[in-house]
């Protein structure tokens, strides 16, 4: 085969591979245009990276089924299946839904055309148990193994993403580059720590979430280190599992040099497949070449040294990559935790390497994207683009104004914003038939520091709410079709910028202030603010004509009053407090007709609580519903041209704390969910035509780190997933009760210490949080919410086996162990409002509630802590009906009595409910309170004598959430948080 056909054949095989197992044929024979030579190649090149090539060579082709093993709606216990999503050698794989704790699945079906064949059999068992035995955030978390009328089946978490493949095929940068290697490290690191060896690490098996999350797939060439042959038994224990001597397994581009020949291969193996990956996604191309599978691991095995593309690698990842790919395993990495080390080094120091530089935009035919002006191309570079991106308050590189007329800054341009289009409905970004893959989101910036936006009727521009510094916000507008924005609203003295929308030539927002929220009204092309209205709740919008300007008062917005565009002539159009009342968001929406405005109605029962989607009459006040869905929550809406409803929201039956979704609601109610990510949306808009949609994307990282209370300094990072935000506390024994959503729902886990032997600890229904361990190691308490408001104190084993429940009233919450582990403290809330919290206690099996302390009425109770010397309880009260609510913060004897009031410094006393968390000294002599700022988090020691004497204790960097004192008192472990925001343009790639 000459040059150019070996080259066809590898572009005809790049593209082939992103396309379905339907729609690959018809594109081979286009491609290839009945050129054998050219197929035969192309076909041998995607049989060998299919994930069974060299099984195939040992057990011969088994026939793809031609049906799906299950169909649509059909139910296997508790999952319900959808669709069929993938297809392989090995078996099906259907999108279902797990109807218990109610999230999507993958259902992977092994095919019955194959189930006979014990070898397979082997593999698909040990593809189960070997993820299964791995509780990692970049593993894929396997939740059953099965068998249904003959068929073997695996339920793992749902990937929602795209593979890392794919990902390579759209761009990767150097510094996103180094991030994904990273996060395969760790994951191998976890399955090597494990004893368990992948042997098919490649770009097809590891998958990206849509939050940057990875994700290693398919251990189903898995082997147990240091086992030994035995014949297949679903029982036995895992580390029993091998496979037949001199057997070649794996992908062949991917090979080890020890894995081509069938020798024995240990965990280098992986590391090996990984530099390739590395070498792969940083030139764009792999180390070995060859017009056939055959002589790809004749490439491996043939010359002394691996041919990495030295010109292309950057040259501070180039040690990394060699090293790896060293063919003689002695003197190639040893273990993953060693490559982890060094990736992250490099990464770590390119975070330290950041330095102003100036970027302009540049283009490419599908996205504009932001580059940096650089000499030469560097690391540290890029990523300054990429920390904007992830970290809230990273750097932001800014090049100084020019003149205003021509809107100064020069920072990204969007391509294709649509202007006057009169294509109608045909167009809109979401319809009927709309899915997440016919949606392209080009991120507007990149700074993860946007607060509120909206885009303009005619798409022309977009205004935005940005952070310019600590405490500081702005309003700026840019000009997409010639990519320039400036401030058109400079940070307020006091107070903070809120709730923008568009008008023709104005936009509305909101300043907030401690005792009052103004709506103002600026000109688009800048100049004087003009006062709307005051005492507001929320933003105000105008209607579609500029006839009428809607906005909302009360403290939970239920007066909804129509003014003229000006402020005057203020009505009230609907008046409903109580608990039925009527919210129409920070913004209101306007139908195109200007006749009617989206709401959401509060509605509360005795058993339950939710948010109907409404349509509020401007004319008369009239109140139709759109659909009967129940949602938690509606944090942005926007009309399309043909009156149906773009929303973010989630459902009553989500958790508490999961994302906000978009989804399409048409005008007979129908509501369709559209997206399925883990990260939140807000704040929507759209163009007149419905071409364009502008929503907020927001997303919180968190990671336990630990620092030594004699030398801070010596802080060390235990985690490094982002995954940790629904609280975390020290075990017994010094390891780690935390809570994270890398399973698909928010659940407790364990670890150690070190961060190693990951386990979940909880898998029923609900949002589960705030676990803490009671002082002999026996037993765990946690929160569990269960629905709108349905939050109550639970129990489990140490190890996760036999939660009960504690608590049976409405609604319980903040539940602590006392230091004798034999009462767990709780706060009661009652229903209706108008009778008192209290604070009361259970014993550890369940029994004998008592009321402890009765709050008084029209207040709220909030338990922070147990001291571990006596058992005193420090617990705060605050006051609901005054303008600004006040914390009070009291301590209580164990067995009861009157509450001592605290002294506090007067911006503790205003702060929000629940926050600074407040904790016990480890000698129970003082308080400890966190006072954070936007780069520090500084404990201050708070005494309990009333002599309100405070000192420094420690001084961490960045934002911690929350902070507790381990066993021994000597370490301070933490939650290091990281949030970022950023608007997003979505359009439909079908129009």
């Amino acid at each position: 085969m000459n040059k150019s056909t070996w080259q066809r054949a590898k572009e005809i095989f790049d593209e082939a591979r992103g396309l379905s197992d339907a729609d690959r044929p018809e594109f081979l024979d286009r491609t290839c245009g009945g050129n054998a030579e050219l197929r035969k190649q192309v076909d041998d090149l995607l049989a060998a990276y299919q994930s069974e090539f060299l099984e195939d060579t040992a057990l011969g082709s088994a026939p793809i089924l031609a049906n799906p093993a299950f169909t649509n709606g059909q139910t296997i216990g508790r999952y319900r299946i959808n669709e069929l999503i993938g297809t392989g050698g090995m078996g099906q794989v259907f999108l279902a839904d797990d109807t218990e704790l109610d999230r999507p699945v993958a259902f992977k079906v092994l095919h019955s055309d194959v189930a006979e064949d014990s070898e397979r059999v082997r593999r698909f068992i040990q593809e189960a148990r070997a993820a299964s035995a791995l509780n990692h955030p970049n593993i894929l978390t396997i939740h059953e193994i099965g068998s249904f009328e003959g068929s073997r089946y695996i339920v793992s978490e749902y990937v929602n993403g795209e593979t890392l493949r794919e990902k390579m095929r759209s761009g990767l940068n150097t510094v996103q580059s180094l991030e994904i290697a990273c996060q395969i490290g760790a994951a191998l690191d976890a399955a090597h720590s494990a004893g368990i060896v992948h042997r098919d690490i490649k770009p097809e098996n590891v998958m990206i979430r849509h939050d940057g999350l990875v994700k290693v797939l398919d251990f189903g060439l898995a082997k147990l280190t240091e086992a030994d042959d035995q014949p297949i038994d679903s029982k036995a224990p895992l580390s029993r599992i091998h496979t037949s001597p001199g057997l070649v397994m794996g992908t062949a581009a991917y090979m080890s040099p020890e894995q081509a020949r069938g020798q024995a291969v240990d965990a280098r193996t992986d590391l090996w497949s990984l530099g390739v990956v590395i070498h792969e996604m940083l030139t764009g191309r792999s180390p070995f070449e060859g017009e056939s599978a055959t002589e790809l691991i004749s490439s491996i095995l043939s010359t002394e040294t691996t041919p990495t593309d030295l010109a292309s690698l950057p040259p501070e990842l180039t040690p990394i990559c060699q090293k790896a790919l060293t063919k003689d395993k002695e003197k190639r990495y040893q273990s993953a935790h060693d490559l982890l080390k060094d990736l992250k080094g490099e990464k770590k120091r390119m975070e330290y390497a950041i330095q102003p530089t100036p970027f302009i935009s540049t283009s490419n035919t599908d996205e504009l994207k932001t580059q940096l002006i650089r000499p030469q191309r560097t690391l540290s570079a890029e990523y300054i683009v990429y920390s904007v991106q992830r970290h809230k308050y990273a750097t932001l590189i800014i090049v100084s104004a020019v003149a205003f007329a021509a809107f100064g800054l020069s920072v990204y341009r969007y391509n294709g914003a649509p202007g006057q289009n009169t294509a109608g409905t045909n167009a809109q970004v979401i319809q009927d038939n709309t899915s997440q893959n016919d949606l392209k989101m080009s991120r507007f910036a990149v700074s993860g520091m946007m607060r509120e936006a909206g885009i303009s009727a005619d798409g022309k521009y977009v205004a935005y709410i940005t952070a310019d510094g600590p405490g500081r916000n702005t309003i700026r507008i840019r000009q997409l079709d010639n990519a320039k924005d400036v401030e058109i609203v400079p940070a307020p003295p006091k107070g903070s910028l809120q709730n923008i929308s568009f008008a023709s030539d104005q936009i509305y927002y909101v300043l907030n202030t401690p005792n009052n929220e103004e709506i103002f009204r600026v000109p688009l092309a800048g100049g004087s603010s003009i006062k709307i209205a005051d005492n507001t709740d929320g933003g105000g919008s105008l209607s579609p004509d500029g006839k009428l300007f809607a906005f909302q008062r009360d403290p939970k917005g239920e007066t909804i009053y129509l003014a003229n565009p000006d402020g005057t002539g203020e009505r009230v159009l609907l008046d409903r407090p109580g608990d039925d009342w009527v919210y129409c968001g920070s913004v209101p929406a306007w139908s195109p007709d200007s006749k009617w405005l989206a709401c959401g109605e509060h509605k509360k029962t005795k058993d339950e609580q939710y948010y109907q989607l409404v349509l509020l009459n401007v004319a008369n006040g009239e109140i139709k519903a759109r659909g009967d869905k129940k949602w938690r929550n509606i944090s942005g809406s926007a009309f399309m041209p043909d009156g149906s409803l773009i929303i973010a929201a989630k459902e009553t039956s989500k958790e508490e704390l999961a994302p906000a979704q978009l989804w399409h609601v048409d005008v007979g109610g129908i509501a369709k969910q559209i997206t399925n990510d883990l990260i939140g949306y807000s704040s929507l808009s759209a163009t007149k035509t419905g071409e364009t949609l502008l929503t907020l994307q927001t997303k919180t990282n968190g990671d336990i780190w630990t620092s030594a209370l004699a030398d801070p300094s010596k802080s060390r990072q235990i985690t490094s997933s982002g995954e940790v935000w629904f609280g975390f506390n020290y075990t017994s024994s010094g390891g780690f009760l935390f809570g994270s959503n890398v399973s698909g729902n928010s659940d407790i886990w364990m670890m150690d210490s070190d961060g190693g032997n990951r386990r979940q600890l909880t898998a029923e229904r609900g949002s589960h949080s705030r676990a803490s361990i009671s002082p002999d190691g026996r037993y765990i308490v946690y929160e569990n919410r269960k629905d709108f408001f349905g939050t109550h104190v639970f129990r489990m084993d140490a190890d996760g086996k036999n939660p009960i429940q504690l608590t049976h009233g409405l609604r319980e919450w903040t539940p602590e162990i006392s230091h004798d582990g034999k009462w767990v403290y709780y706060v009661r809330v009652p229903e209706p409002d108008d009778e008192p919290q209290a604070i009361c206690k259970v014993s550890i099996n369940g029994v004998d509630p008592v009321v402890v302390w009765t709050a008084p009425m029209h207040t709220r109770t909030w338990i922070h802590d147990i001291s571990r010397t006596d058992g005193r309880l420090a617990f705060e009260v605050q006051t609901l009906r005054q303008p600004t609510p006040i914390r009070d913060l009291k301590v209580m004897a164990a067995v009861g009595g009157t509450p001592v009031s605290i002294t506090l410094p007067p911006a503790l006393r205003t702060a929000p409910f629940g926050g600074p968390i407040i904790r016990w000294s480890t000698d129970g002599r003082e308080l400890i309170y966190s006072r954070r700022s936007d780069t520090t988090t500084v404990l201050n020691t708070l005494s309990t004598d009333g002599k309100a004497s405070t000192r420094e204790l420690v001084t961490l960097p960045g934002r911690i959430s929350i902070y507790e004192f381990s066993p021994d008192g000597k370490q301070l472990g933490y939650v290091k948080v990281n949030s970022t925001s950023d608007a997003v343009l979505v359009t439909n790639k079908r129009n």
